[in-house]
């Protein structure tokens, strides 16, 4: 049974692991629209990406809360609303949203990376390294990002420290 677990875990985690970063940096799509969900919710959605591809967090806010409000309660939609609260400021916010991202989809490392950085953002170093965790658990690469930023204390920081010899520890000391 851990077997079987664990490959179905690895093929999920997978493609994940090739793109990296790549996820950290950009706002969670729909591919596989999720059954039952009408196409008026899947169109705000969609104007909600285009809004936050372009850092225009209140018009993203609108459309993702009507994409949710028309039914649209997928993963996505969820990380990409507290997405936009979080770079407006609305850090509470943003981890309530978070936390429904995660109970839809409990592999969703995105969703765990920018909760991790909410905390940070809040000054919840414990429950940010918590996060850490998992993220070190399912995307090695994107986990190497997330602690060089709780390192600098910026959750903002995305850059990839690479070619500083950056390791992934285990047990973050907290400090």
């Amino acid at each position: 049974m851990r077997i079987l677990r664990l490959i179905v875990v690895s093929l999920l985690v997978a493609p994940a692991l090739m793109l990296g970063p790549a996820l950290a940096l950009r706002a969670a799509d729909v591919t596989d629209v999720p059954a039952g969900v009408s196409s008026e919710a899947v169109k705000a959605f969609k104007r909600g990406l285009e809004f936050h591809k372009a850092k225009q967090w209140p018009q993203a806010i609108k459309e993702y809360e009507r994409a949710l409000a028309l039914g649209g309660r997928f993963p996505e939609a969820f990380n990409n609303l507290a997405y936009c609260y979080r770079k407006v400021g609305q850090i509470d916010k943003a981890i309530e949203l978070y936390r429904v991202a995660i109970a839809l989809r409990p592999l969703f490392v995105q969703a765990h990376d920018y909760l991790a950085r909410a905390y940070l953002a809040k000054g919840d170093r414990a429950a940010a390294l918590h996060e850490y965790e998992i993220v070190r658990r399912l995307d090695q690469k994107l986990a190497v990002c997330l602690w060089a930023a709780i390192q600098r204390n910026d959750p903002d920081y995305h850059d990839m420290p690479w070619g500083s010899g950056a390791t992934l520890r285990s047990s973050p000391p907290v400090a």
